[in-house]
């Protein structure tokens, strides 16, 4: 049924009498962050130690696929390695997990997870604890490559801990699940009398993908093994030192006899705790032997603590709020939290790294100090990448340059690359959007010619990759006809879409970098999107090779719905969406599209009647939970109504976000949904790819003081009562630009300030000269 747009009036009427909470004293931004956040709910993120786009993230695991589940009571052990608020599962290498049972049946054939103490379980940036229901209390820490844990053991008992080398999500076999054939994947692990043990493991399918990595460690307890044993698969070995299978581990054990402790040379460790050091590398065993002792060289786990403590503080100190509610705080916190988890650090301390042609490469002589890995960038390119080069450009550097090294290894740039291997998920062609807009907001220590080369590559020549798929698959079809055909590509229409935001994004680099042949030429092919509108509904709609257009087309009920689509309300055409969530999705060209709708008339009620849901899938309303709509709010700044944004992100951030373990909506996609709120919560938000400039909504704190780089404060302050924006002015001056480009925050203290009021101002923000620029021009 079609909803009047009168209808969302009604929806927005609660919001006009709300007044801002009365400030209270807040927490430190560090005491602030509640890592427990979003491990509920589908949020997929993880609550362990982790530095700042660290290589380890030592975390528990509710399951065997490399996540914490708030609502489980067991644990599976405390693995090495995780990604935060993916949709699917990924790593989880190398798990430890304390226990007081000798081993009598292979875990690799029947794994039994233990309980575990929720109310003695506490999360921080780098530093998780909790105690097990065998008396076992466990605490974690981190160093970027490395990590150490203290394990206190209930007196008199042995003390046993498993080492699962084959605890890697999707792995074959996964405790407790039937073996997959993924043939390539297995693991390896040796001990040694000393108390060390080394390995490797190799894993990946990611999403079900073709993609693999290989992970070494090195680790090492503060004292000697008293006995061990190995597994290799289904079979215990007791007398070997080493396995190599599809799942195998190794189990040892301590004994509290002083005296067999002074006969192994062992004095003045005490015999009530434990502690264990480790490393990991994706090059060599000795790579992650020297992390480890580069990255922890002494047995002193509370320094490594505080230094971890130290490092997220002054980190997270770089963003200063004040006012708004604790819980607000806690979200806030949490938020910028996760938006420095990834992506994450791949090369080792020597500079070493595994490049995406599996050959060793060194950053020794070069400007750049970090590889890095893991970015999910269909996700981040949306809000993600222009937060880390404003505050840390020079790693959002190296991030960049490694994707360009990726390239120069492989030949193309890879999508959602995990480790040194592609995995192709999401469509689009969104790694060049990350280069453009990481480049927009400040980070430009990478080669950019190279950069470029490797755009222009993408978005004019059909080719195979890795794996034997392709950067953008359908690129023929796309540059003959302007689109991708609905009648060979399942998500058609969502593609078109992101290619042309792609080719956006690298006209922006292009003309940055003076290159305005390829600024031209691209700048034209980003207008393929109008290929998709259709004449009779105006909204963008699917179409065939031959140009017919998809039949059965109803926007306002979502259909015709994809066959066999991973969410099956998907509608034909569209990845994760619908034509609704999907059409407002060209930022860089909002006139033209509110035009081609018939209209900002036209085009206003179909957003009106948009949000009158926030949390929506199959159905022709917001939805929070996919990135696609993480702009749209601000379609309403574009076309002349800035208190319509105004009053819908106030609704975001009130119903949809919480500080509780299921209080972020959907998945985090690393950091990316987190990002939503941040963004949101100062006032602004990075709303065109490729373009240094955000897009002024409306502020929730106070006041706001981000120290960015290069010597810029930025202090974001609200005078007055309610959500709706009276005025601004910039450094004292009146500003009546809805726009504010990233170039006038200059050197130095810079203030933006909003007086708001409790209702709209339909005056400021309206003409045409102070809504955002139009990008054609």
């Amino acid at each position: 049924m079609r909803v009047s747009s009168a209808l969302p009036i009604l929806v927005f009427l609660p919001i006009l009498l709300v007044a801002p909470v009365l400030a209270q004293t807040p927490k430190s931004p560090y005491d602030s962050v509640d890592p427990l956040i979003g491990t509920a709910g589908g949020g997929n993120t993880f609550p362990g130690a982790t530095l700042p786009f660290g290589m380890v993230q030592w975390s528990p695991d509710t399951n065997t696929d490399a996540w914490y589940q708030y609502g489980e009571k067991q644990l599976y052990g405390f693995s090495l390695t995780h990604v935060s608020g993916a949709g699917c599962p990924l790593y989880g290498d190398f798990a430890v997990l304390p226990t007081l049972d000798p081993l009598t049946t292979s875990p690799a054939a029947k794994f039994i997870p233990l309980a575990f103490d929720r109310r003695d379980e506490q999360a921080h940036p780098g530093y998780y604890t909790v105690t097990l229901t065998n008396g076992v209390r466990v605490e974690l820490t981190v160093a970027e490559r490395a990590g150490i844990a203290k394990f206190k053991f209930p007196l008199g008992v042995r003390k046993r801990f498993l080492i699962n080398g084959g605890s890697s999500a999707n792995s074959i076999p996964s405790p407790n699940e039937n073996p997959r054939d993924h043939e390539a994947f297995g693991n390896h692990i040796e001990i040694k009398p000393d108390g060390s043990f080394s390995g490797w493991t190799s894993a990946g399918r990611f999403c079900g993908s073709d993609s693999n990595y290989k992970l070494y460690i090195a680790g090492k307890f503060s004292r000697p093994f008293t006995s061990n044993a190995v597994w290799q698969d289904a079979v215990i070995l007791k007398d070997a030192k080493s396995a190599t299978g599809k799942h195998t581990g190794a189990w040892v054990e301590f004994s509290d006899d002083t005296e067999k402790l002074e006969r192994l040379g062992v004095v003045g460790l005490g015999t009530g705790f434990l502690e264990l050091k480790v490393g990991i590398s994706f090059v060599s065993e000795a790579s992650a032997l020297a992390n480890m002792e580069k990255g922890i060289p002494d047995w002193n786990f509370e320094q490594v603590h505080q230094r971890a403590q130290s490092t997220w503080s002054d980190l997270l100190n770089r963003v200063a709020v004040e006012g708004g509610t604790p819980d607000q705080q806690k979200i806030f916190y949490t938020g910028v939290y996760h938006s420095f988890l990834s992506p994450n650090i791949f090369s080792d301390e020597d500079g070493q790294y595994i490049g995406f042609d599996g050959k060793v490469y060194s950053l020794a002589g070069t400007k750049q100090k970090t590889q890095y890995a893991n970015f999910s960038d269909w996700d981040i390119y949306r809000n993600t990448v222009q937060w880390q080069a404003l505050f840390e450009p020079e790693r959002e550097s190296d991030m960049m340059q490694s994707l360009v090294n990726d390239a120069e290894q492989s030949g193309w740039y890879p999508r959602w690359p995990a480790a040194n291997d592609v995995t192709y998920v999401m469509g689009g062609d969104s790694p060049v959007a990350l280069l453009s807009s990481a480049y927009a907001f400040g980070a430009r220590s990478f080669d950019t010619t190279k950069a470029l080369e490797y755009m222009v590559k993408a978005g004019t020549q059909p080719g195979m990759g890795p794996h034997n798929d392709s950067e953008r698959p359908f690129l023929a079809e796309y540059l003959k006809a302007g689109y991708a055909p609905a009648d060979k590509d399942r998500i058609a229409a969502s593609r078109t879409l992101e290619y042309a935001s792609d080719d956006f994004a690298i006209a922006q680099f292009a003309r940055a970098t003076g290159r305005d042949d390829e600024y031209h030429r691209f700048l034209k092919q980003s207008e393929n999107w109008k290929s998709l509108v259709d004449p009779e509904t105006h909204w963008i709609r699917p179409r065939n090779a031959d140009g017919t257009w998809l039949a059965g087309f109803d926007p306002e009920r979502s259909l015709p719905k994809r066959p066999n689509a991973p969410v099956d309300s998907d509608q034909a055409g569209f990845e994760e969406g619908n034509t609704y969530q999907y059409s407002f999705m060209v930022p860089f060209d909002y006139p033209a599209l509110f035009a081609a709708m018939g209209g900002e008339h036209v085009a206003e009620p179909r957003l009106d009647h948009f949000f009158t849901s926030l949390r929506c899938w199959g159905k022709p309303c917001f939805n929070i939970e996919n990135e696609p709509d993480f702009v749209t709010p601000y379609a309403y700044v574009f076309m002349g109504k800035p208190w319509k944004t105004q009053e819908v992100v106030t609704r975001i951030a009130k119903d949809t976000f919480k500080p509780t373990p299921d209080g972020i909506p959907g998945n985090d996609d690393l950091g990316a949904t987190s990002g939503v709120y941040v963004w949101n919560a100062l006032g602004f938000y990075p709303a065109v790819p490729g373009v240094g400039g955000l897009v002024l909504g409306t502020p929730m704190f106070d006041k706001a003081t981000l120290q960015l780089s290069g010597g810029r404060t930025l202090a974001i302050e609200r005078q007055g009562q309610g959500i709706y924006v009276q005025s601004v002015t910039l450094n004292g001056a009146p500003y009546a630009s809805s726009w504010l480009p990233i170039g006038k925050i200059h050197a130095g203290t810079n203030e933006l300030r909003f007086t708001m009021g409790v209702e709209p101002n339909t005056k400021w923000g309206t003409e045409i000269a102070d809504r955002p620029p139009n990008f054609r021009e």
